[in-house]
């Protein structure tokens, strides 16, 4: 079945108003083993300690909920509720002033480490974050805390969503046909109403390089890309020429129409975007002369991430309207784990000691096309439409509504 992704649709969405609403997916939660990304689970064991940091933005039924789950589980909890940000409602401070940076106070780590389950809530984005005691630096260094981290995104709304409990063989079936249609590609052409386009050859080394998982979550079953979000390598010769276009970014919200022009995957020229555009000519011009570990050469102006997500029922929440700081992200950055948004990125080194610059963004409405095949048209998945994966969603019931794109996002509004 093939949708009409131009035309905007919200699904009618329930807005939960009590702890007791949430609490049974929150027991299926607590007790999940995490299979691939985008799969929330803490794996809790009986008599395991769980330290859960929540903020003054997120809703309390969520922290209740959760003390609870946690308990019924047989595990025991502590809960730290911080101030947050909440009067922080600007996209763009709510990437560069809060979740690129490592903003709890140093007693919480201290209070980790006394933990088996560290759930926060409180957001920040754990793979751009520098300076974590569990992140990859201080694993390498042997210094990392003993307590399993888990990044929670989900407001309450999202977890009556079917999203939550997708059948991981029918989400499985999606991803092999994505991969069969992109991996090993010779040629990539992403194209976009708004002007994005951009045409790049590649290598089977360009591909080999590419990591099974991006720190986000396990791989699953030892497939050659990370499930429900699968990287496009870049060109090791710099080969990637065009225009892309920004309307959305992924931790912060909608930002006015940003032009960027990309020469040898570097952005040579930013046009438009308000004070967002201001902000990036600004740090390119900051950082012009810095070099940052995996970039290929001085600057933060380097397109650093392209990634298809592959989930239908993935959505932005309605409660974005009314969120602030942590609960504001939240609200807004499920979208881009939708199926047909390209995820992607500029930038990513260290600014400061505890600082990265790197604004994440996404491509919704893309029409990406590899060795002449369409894998992404006008924002729909294709690998939604192939038999193989209908035949996979119809041991569920109606593949139609499993396979559907229940969220179109309005293409000015990004929501």
């Amino acid at each position: 079945m093939t949708t009409t992704p131009m035309t905007p649709r919200m699904p009618k969405v329930k807005e939960p108003t009590s702890a007791k609403e949430i609490l049974p997916a929150l027991k299926t939660v607590v007790t999940r083993t995490p299979q691939r990304n985008f799969q929330e689970g803490l794996s809790l064991k009986r008599g395991e300690r769980v330290l859960m940091i929540t903020d003054s933005t997120i809703n309390p039924i969520l922290p209740e909920a959760f003390e609870q789950a946690i308990r019924d589980a047989g595990g025991h909890v502590d809960t730290v509720n911080l101030e947050g940000y909440p009067l922080m409602e600007n996209p763009i401070a709510l990437v560069d002033e809060q979740n690129t940076q490592n903003w709890y106070p140093e007693w919480i780590w201290q209070g980790a480490k006394q933990a088996d389950v560290l759930l926060c809530l409180a957001f920040f984005k754990f793979p751009h974050t520098p300076q974590l005691p569990f992140g990859r630096e201080a694993q390498k260094a042997g210094q990392a805390i003993k307590a399993r981290a888990v990044q929670w995104e989900l407001p309450p709304d999202m977890l009556l969503n079917s999203s939550l409990t997708y059948p991981l063989d029918v989400w499985d079936a999606i991803d092999d046909k994505t991969w069969e249609l992109l991996g090993g590609a010779r040629r990539i052409e992403i194209s976009e109403e708004d002007g994005t386009n951009l045409t790049f050859d590649l290598t089977p080394e360009d591909w080999a390089a590419q990591p099974r998982a991006d720190g986000e979550g396990p791989s699953s079953g030892g497939r050659p890309y990370t499930p429900g979000h699968i990287f496009v390598p870049f060109p090791k010769d710099l080969r990637l020429e065009g225009e892309i276009a920004i309307r959305s970014l992924t931790f912060g919200g909608a930002v006015p129409l940003t032009r960027l022009t990309v020469e040898g995957r570097r952005v040579t020229k930013v046009a438009g975007g308000g004070a967002f555009g201001d902000t990036l000519r600004h740090s390119f011009e900051e950082y012009k002369n810095k070099t940052y570990p995996g970039l290929p050469g001085p600057g933060s102006n380097w397109i650093s991430t392209f990634a298809m997500c592959t989930n239908p029922k993935f959505r932005r929440s309605p409660s974005y309207e009314s969120a602030r700081g942590s609960a504001r992200v939240h609200s807004w950055c499920l979208g881009h784990r939708r199926s047909g948004f390209l995820h992607a990125s500029v930038g990513s080194g260290l600014a400061a000691p505890n600082h990265k610059i790197i604004r994440h963004f996404d491509m919704m409405f893309t029409t990406v096309v590899a060795d002449g095949r369409p894998v992404i048209e006008e924002g729909h998945l294709v690998a939604l439409d192939a038999p193989e994966v209908r035949r996979a969603a119809e041991r569920y019931g109606d593949p139609d509504n499993l396979l559907r794109e229940d969220w179109v996002p309005d293409r000015n509004a990004a929501i």
